[in-house]
């Protein structure tokens, strides 16, 4: 085989895997206007949160992902087609965190710092979740209960 065909299959087989690669991921996660949501989904939206703002709709998986404010808050629900919330997530303050997980932190992941904190409820539990800087370190990605242990049914919800 010469030169400028072994280019050609190339540059045809790098096009079909990139094409593969953008229709798998636009399956997985996409966005949808909030005319092809359930009325039954968007009404568990609006019982659960009063006058959630600039909602915007995305489907991921068999979830409907609504990511919205509220009082200023970033916010953001995944509610299955039958209009469960399924879970629930609110932006808080560092400072907001329980001290048993503030504790943790410090004691276990020195030299890291808070970037990003959030409240999770689901299934009737709340929850905290958490996202460690640290300079020439790798980011953490960490989710706790309102005691300071580790989650072990629940994993980072972004």
């Amino acid at each position: 085989m010469n030169y400028s065909l072994l280019k050609i299959f190339t540059m045809k087989g790098f096009i079909l895997c990139i094409t593969a690669v953008s229709v798998s991921l636009a399956s997985c996660s996409q966005d949808i206007p909030a005319g092809k949501v359930p009325s039954v989904v968007q009404n568990t939206l609006q019982s659960k949160f009063s006058n959630p703002v600039n909602v915007e709709w995305e489907k991921i998986d068999d979830l409907f992902e609504a990511e919205f404010d509220l009082n200023n808050t970033d916010h953001k629900a995944h509610i299955d087609p039958s209009g469960k919330l399924i879970i629930y997530k609110s932006n808080i303050k560092s400072a907001e965190l329980p001290a048993p997980i503030t504790d943790v932190i410090s004691r276990e992941h020195s030299g890291y710092k808070i970037d990003d904190a959030d409240k999770l409820e689901k299934d009737g539990m709340t929850y905290y979740q958490v996202e460690l800087d640290a300079t020439g370190k790798q980011d953490k990605l960490l989710v706790f209960t309102s005691d300071g242990k580790a989650a072990q049914n629940i994993t980072y919800m972004k």
